[in-house]
């Protein structure tokens, strides 16, 4: 789907033993570059942070699953010391990056202010998946942090005020799932 001149195009999905794999491509044709905001993090028990490229919020409602790469705002009755903010990736204008979310199966919900359990699905009983994934449009006003993970891997990240205002969300039409 396209958001003005940002495209996102999903390629077939792909099932490899017991994970399900999604790529796809994000297509830069605005005049300025932009920031997705996919990278998101695993944390151990220790608290140590690092990126997980393959990694994506999983949002199970009945038999629909939106995957998600983004930043996804704290729900008003929640409560963080920190909100979790993606890592961000910057694409040229006129460029074009490929990414790809790899997912156990079942299909288990993962979500960063989860206030329940999350569901579990069988990949035969998902009737709709989803894909969304989130951008900042390149600006002067638009400042980025940099830090490095637990594993010295550095990256960039916005403040999380601005990036809930100015995300915009690129989503896929209803994907095919592998028999």
């Amino acid at each position: 789907m396209a958001e003005g001149d940002v495209e996102l195009k999903v390629k077939p999905v792909e099932r490899d033993g017991e994970t399900l794999v999604l790529t796809y491509e994000v297509h830069n044709r605005r005049a300025q570059a932009l920031w997705l905001l996919d990278g998101l993090f695993d944390t151990a028990p220790s608290g140590h942070v690092t990126l997980a490229p393959d990694k994506a919020y999983v949002d199970v409602d009945g038999s629909r699953v939106v995957v998600s790469r983004m930043l996804l705002a704290v729900p008003d009755d929640v409560l963080v010391e920190s909100p979790e903010v993606p890592a961000a990736t910057r694409v040229e204008a006129g460029k074009t990056v490929s990414r790809r979310v790899v997912l156990a199966l079942p299909v288990r919900e993962a979500l960063p202010y989860a206030s329940r359990p999350g569901e579990t699905l069988p990949l035969d009983a998902v009737r709709e998946l989803r894909l969304r994934v989130g951008y900042l449009v390149d600006s002067p006003e638009l400042t980025l942090h940099e830090t490095t993970d637990t594993e010295g891997v550095a990256y960039r990240y916005p403040s999380y005020g601005r990036a809930v205002q100015g995300q915009q969300v690129l989503e896929s039409g209803p994907l095919t799932l592998p028999k």
